[in-house]
């Protein structure tokens, strides 16, 4: 399950993350996926900003987005009515329409217990000639402050819900190659935000208030004040052939 939730305000922070991470995956979709691509499947798909890209870039004969949340394939079906999504857990092989020519994930491993099987499994569902495109975190520069407490924070809460919000380190054994993902200080408090308020609210969230509300403040004043910081998310790039 995907641990930030699959309501409105993750929708809006999707977006806003899917507009950060659009040049660095689009050019790694660019340079790695097959000339031709017959069938394609985007894992985790949410609410289809990835699948929109893949679409764009490897125009795919059949696309299929896949995820979990019925409520993200319901946003994901209206915003792309061409493309087929199906409600299916990422971790469970066949996965839907495989063997595929290109499997791609974009941080989503971070959410799953044990990374390096689940991409061995996903490798099992390419086609000959296929290609596993993963791009998942790697770590995050960051100024001290605010932005710094959420990350120590948010890598705790996927922590306990089984996840490993750094799955990228865990694949460099696989190879592959690192990218900044780098956003102005408002931007990454904006995105932030979505989530610390959701935390606020859930009442099983171990957090203390008290510190989630503080944090809260800082994060709104950055947002309101730019001092010309940036934080660097640095994704690594994974391609894998059948």
């Amino acid at each position: 399950m995907y641990t930030f939730g699959d309501d409105h305000a993750a929708l809006e922070r999707l977006r806003l993350v899917a507009a950060a991470y659009r040049p660095v995956s689009r050019a790694f979709l660019a340079t790695n996926a097959p000339r031709r691509v017959g069938v394609a499947l985007d894992l985790g798909c949410g609410p289809a900003f990835s699948t929109e890209l893949v679409d764009e870039v490897c125009a795919p004969k059949e696309l299929v987005g896949i995820d979990a949340s019925p409520d993200f394939l319901g946003v994901a079906r209206a915003r792309m009515p061409g493309a087929e999504f199906e409600t299916h857990d990422v971790t469970s092989t066949p996965l839907p329409r495989a063997p595929a020519d290109l499997v791609y994930a974009r941080l989503l491993l971070a959410h799953l217990g044990d990374p390096l099987g689940t991409v061995e499994a996903w490798r099992s569902q390419l086609a000959p000639g296929g290609i596993l495109l993963i791009e998942d975190l790697e770590g995050i520069d960051a100024p001290r402050g605010p932005l710094r407490i959420y990350d120590e924070v948010s890598s705790s809460i996927v922590r306990q819900a089984g996840g490993l919000m750094y799955a990228g380190a865990v694949l460099a054994a696989l190879g592959g190659q690192c990218r900044p993902v780098t956003v102005s200080a408002p931007t990454a408090a904006r995105i932030y935000l979505f989530n610390v308020r959701r935390w606020i609210e859930d009442p099983m969230n171990p957090i203390p208030r008290d510190r989630l509300r503080q944090l809260e403040l800082e994060l709104s004043a950055l947002v309101r004040h730019d001092v010309g910081a940036t934080v660097s998310w640095v994704v690594r790039q994974i391609a894998l052939s059948a």
